[in-house]
């Protein structure tokens, strides 16, 4: 399982990447798990990203797919506990901005 969905007690949708990577084969399931998490949810998502250290190009756009499922108004998905490895391609593939980043301490 790539994806674990929860309810935290603010009332949030937390979606915990259980993996350490988030690559091209990982992808589609998060893309479908996270979709099926959120439908009909209208509160705000959190990707819990304390597990995940490298993430490529389809795993920036699987994130990028789980903003662009909320309404704007609900934008941005906030990335929690976000390692170095994974903010610096975030950032290169200048896509930092679409979310709210929370890095690890």
């Amino acid at each position: 399982m790539i994806v674990e969905s929860s309810m935290e007690n603010d009332g949030a949708l937390t979606l915990t990447v259980m993996a350490t990577t988030l690559t091209s084969s990982e992808a589609a399931e998060f893309r479908e798990t996270a979709r099926s998490a959120i439908e009909g949810f209208s509160g705000r998502v959190v990707v819990e990203c304390l597990k995940l250290e490298f993430i490529d190009s389809s795993g920036v756009g699987a994130l990028l797919h789980v903003n662009n499922l909320l309404p704007e108004a609900r934008r941005p998905v906030c990335l929690a506990n976000v390692g170095p490895k994974v903010l610096a391609t975030l950032e290169l593939m200048r896509v930092h901005r679409q979310f709210e980043l929370q890095p690890r301490p």
